[in-house]
């Protein structure tokens, strides 16, 4: 067999590490996902309406928005479960909203970011959709600084950086990584319903049908969260997508 037809070794790019981090910290969150058909065609309407007169806001706005909503009401999706020194749960006074973005860094590679997003209910969609568009198109060095920073230390202390924010304090996890995430790739024709969740929900949404229906799935911590709870945030969240459109 010649050289040529083997295989490359190459060390992991820096824009993959925070990915890889985050994979092995969510293998010690037992998460559960709840998935519900829904119909928001009328939700999906108002928001073409809006975009007809030059007001363009995109899905992760509607539901940073309308889950900051159903957080702030429900407090135990506020909740964080914190293993050390002593296992209890923390409760975050405000919602913050961590959305995954896909982008292009300087450099030419397709990587991802994360956006977070204090009490996102409290702004207007408009400036929300703003916001989540600075993460998308600003200098990756401005809008992910902190993540950037953590990318470029040794594995070893990486490692020790997520156990600390993962297991020790919850406060800290809560302001750095959110109460709860977006990650959706409806746009893409496909829902994500297994991504790692380090938040105590994660919100994923399927392609719409013909219909406007689509699939709406809350991928939940079951230390802080149990089926009937989660169901009802669900409906809660439906409920609120369209008083929005509605308002």
């Amino acid at each position: 067999m010649s050289r040529s037809s083997r295989g490359q070794r190459r060390l992991v790019p820096g824009h993959r590490r925070t990915p890889i981090d985050v994979s092995i910290v969510a293998k010690r969150v037992p998460s559960f996902p709840i998935v519900a058909q829904v119909d928001l065609s009328d939700v999906e309407k108002w928001r073409q309406s809006q975009k007809a007169v030059g007001k363009r806001i995109g899905w992760n706005a509607i539901l940073a928005h309308a889950y900051g909503f159903v957080s702030h009401e429900i407090p135990e999706l506020r909740d964080v479960y914190v293993a050390r020194p002593i296992p209890y749960i923390y409760r975050h006074p405000e919602p913050i909203a961590s959305l995954t973005i896909h982008r292009n860094d300087s450099l030419g590679n397709q990587r991802l970011i994360w956006a977070r997003v204090t009490s996102p209910h409290c702004i207007p969609l408009l400036d929300l959709q703003e916001r989540i568009d600075h993460f998308s198109t600003a200098d990756v060095h401005e809008v992910f600084k902190d993540g950037l920073r953590l990318e470029r230390r040794l594995g070893p202390i990486r490692r020790l950086n997520w156990y600390l924010l993962m297991r020790w304090c919850g406060r800290k996890r809560a302001k750095h990584l959110g109460t709860f995430s977006l990650s959706s790739l409806g746009h893409l024709g496909v829902l994500n319903l297994h991504h790692p969740i380090v938040t105590a929900t994660s919100i994923a949404m399927g392609p719409f049908t013909k219909e406007g229906q689509c699939q709406l799935a809350l991928i939940c911590d079951h230390r802080v969260l149990d089926g009937v709870l989660a169901s009802q945030s669900l409906a809660k969240l439906v409920e609120t997508l369209r008083q929005i459109a509605g308002s």
